[in-house]
């Protein structure tokens, strides 16, 4: 079910996931759906959340320059998946239209920007970078350029782009 739902949601964007159409397409009973999902929103959350990348904390034996560059890396290899890049605009739109879906995104930001807030204490500890850097900053700057870059439609070489963005940010420090 959730597969169909979310063919439907890369086809045909965010409207064509109707209960109708994912009992179609799944070839599953609307009963059945609503025995899982009691709206069409709630569906729609558990798409996106079923889909979004997991970023996972670096191995603790990595110096903060691997640390970093893993993580950004693991947000290269999200973003690279063609399915959750062709999810991704739908997300963007969904979380201004549905409560629900703003929930889900701040919860999962919250979630992936701790994985690099404790990077970032690496850093300091090790003091390759200054105490007091904004976690919400250094995201932008280490993974917005993966972000534009997919959003352009020009993703052939995240990992390249990855490897550049951190360079840049470690030498800044150095």
């Amino acid at each position: 079910m959730l597969a169909a739902a979310t063919e439907l949601l890369v086809e045909q964007g965010h409207r064509a996931v109707t209960v109708d159409a994912v009992a179609e397409r799944s070839g599953v009973a609307k009963s059945t759906l609503y025995r899982h999902w009691d709206s069409r929103v709630a569906l729609l959350v558990d798409v996106v959340r079923s889909n979004a990348p997991d970023i996972t904390p670096p191995d603790p034996s990595l110096s903060f320059d691997e640390s970093l560059r893993s993580v950004v890396h693991r947000f290269a290899d999200a973003f690279a998946d063609e399915g959750w890049a062709q999810i991704m605009p739908a997300l963007f739109v969904l979380k201004q239209q549905i409560p629900e879906m703003a929930e889900f995104s701040v919860a999962d930001h919250d979630e992936k920007l701790g994985v690099l807030r404790d990077v970032l204490d690496k850093g300091v500890a090790e003091g390759r970078i200054p105490a007091g850097l904004q976690p919400e900053i250094v995201a932008n700057t280490v993974v917005g350029p993966l972000i534009a870059s997919c959003m352009l439609n020009s993703a052939d070489d995240l990992h390249a782009l990855a490897d550049y963005v951190v360079d840049r940010f470690i030498s800044s420090y150095s």
